[in-house]
């Protein structure tokens, strides 16, 4: 097996800086880039969360040095085929978050590229070109060069030794940029809160939409991290899409994996284990973890049924004891929900199977147990928090109550 060479490639993501990821943009044009679904300043794990959330990584304009270094006037997707051992040590080394990171998610060099997604070009057989257009998110070389259509695949190029040098090749990057307005697109909440659609490369999609997509990778730092990835991945499965309605594609993620890197890192350069550099090798180093489907215990019908009937009765005491202090309540109309984000939990899977829990929504599941409803929040939160309480105590899984506005 060689160790430099992989069929995988990998969109890594890293901190987000306002300053240099939306250079000369006043803080409303800031929020305007950076959209309604991650902080403009989110760290790292926090955006690949939103690419998984979503469904598919949508494009940037990679800025360094205050201007966009994708040409062709539109943004576009960088992914690499460095083995994932060469781009965390990479990582470590440059030791800052804001300029690269190893958190990302990898997908088949064979399936990108028939997604549309190309290597790089490497530098052009032409110096002191003048640009056509040369703005900071719009970068346009003439056509005779380099044609408008190939420009988003450009990286500039320099490894003489002059002051002026440049050398990404070591990234052997790739690039893609959408193909068709109708199937590249997710949908999102704008930084304005309005939902709809936009361009983006939709991974979770698979083969639900024409795409080509079978399985991918999320990488991650930690093993806690890999829980909160492996958390999110078992509640789209479970739900069959995003709360958007962007569907998720259950074989892709059925044969998708989690990857650590700390353990990566440590298997190669402790244990010596070469094969771990790349992810054909993970497997076979026992450095690659699934989503946890589980099959439900044999009593779980009796201790469901036990652990609803419990709580409808804890519920229904509280409640009588709000009503007989403060009538139904007289504030905000809403409801109440007995919600736990234990997803990979057999007992959850096996009420959302039967249709005793809904969910999950962002993985959150929400308990179906019978109460007392009223207009009145408070009423209906009172009998919840008590239905809450029994539940965790019969069922062993952390249960907690969510309100929400009528």
């Amino acid at each position: 097996m060689r160790h430099d060479h992989t069929k995988w490639l990998t969109h890594f993501v890293r901190d987000r800086i306002p300053e240099q990821d939306f250079p000369g943009q006043t803080e409303e044009e800031y929020l305007y880039y950076a959209g309604g679904e991650v902080d403009q300043d989110a760290c790292a794990f926090d955006v690949l969360s939103a690419i998984i959330r979503l469904g598919g990584i949508r494009p940037g304009y990679s800025f360094r040095k205050d201007r966009t270094t994708i040409y062709g006037g539109q943004p576009a997707i960088c992914a690499t085929e460095m083995p994932l051992y060469s781009f965390a040590d990479y990582a470590r080394s440059r030791s800052d978050s804001g300029k690269v990171s190893a958190y990302g998610i990898a997908f088949l060099k064979s399936e990108f590229y028939e997604a549309g997604g190309r290597p790089a070009i490497y530098g052009l057989s032409q110096d002191n070109i003048q640009m056509v257009r040369n703005e900071p998110t719009c970068r346009i070389l003439p056509d005779d060069v380099l044609p408008v259509a190939e420009q988003y695949r450009y990286v500039a190029y320099n490894p003489s030794s002059t002051s002026s040098w440049i050398d990404w090749s070591h990234e052997r990057e790739w690039r893609w940029i959408p193909q068709d307005p109708d199937k590249d697109e997710v949908w999102v909440v704008d930084h304005n809160g309005i939902m709809g659609p936009t361009p983006a490369l939709p991974l979770f999609k698979g083969k639900l939409d024409g795409r080509p997509f079978t399985k991918v990778c999320l990488i991650v730092w930690t093993k806690e991290e890999a829980d909160r990835v492996q958390e999110m991945l078992t509640g789209f499965y479970l739900a069959g899409s995003n709360n958007y309605g962007t569907p998720f594609d259950r074989k892709l993620i059925e044969k998708s994996k989690i990857i650590i890197l700390s353990d990566i890192i440590a298997s190669v350069e402790n244990g010596k284990k070469l094969e771990a550099q790349t992810i054909e090798g993970l497997e076979a180093a026992n450095l690659i973890h699934s989503i946890k489907i589980s099959p439900p215990p044999k009593n779980a019908a009796k201790v469901v049924e036990n652990a609803i009937k419990l709580a409808a009765k804890a519920a229904k005491k509280a409640q009588a004891e709000f009503f007989a202090k403060h009538g139904r309540g007289n504030g905000y109309c809403g409801f109440a929900h007995a919600t736990t984000t234990d997803v990979t939990n057999p007992m959850v899977q096996y009420m959302l199977d039967k249709n005793l829990a809904a969910g999950p929504f962002d993985g959150r599941v929400w308990i179906s147990v019978p109460l007392g409803r009223e207009q009145s929040l408070d009423y209906n939160e009172a009998g919840c928090i008590a239905a809450a309480a029994s539940l965790t105590k019969s069922l062993g899984i952390n249960v907690f109550v969510e309100t929400r506005y009528d």
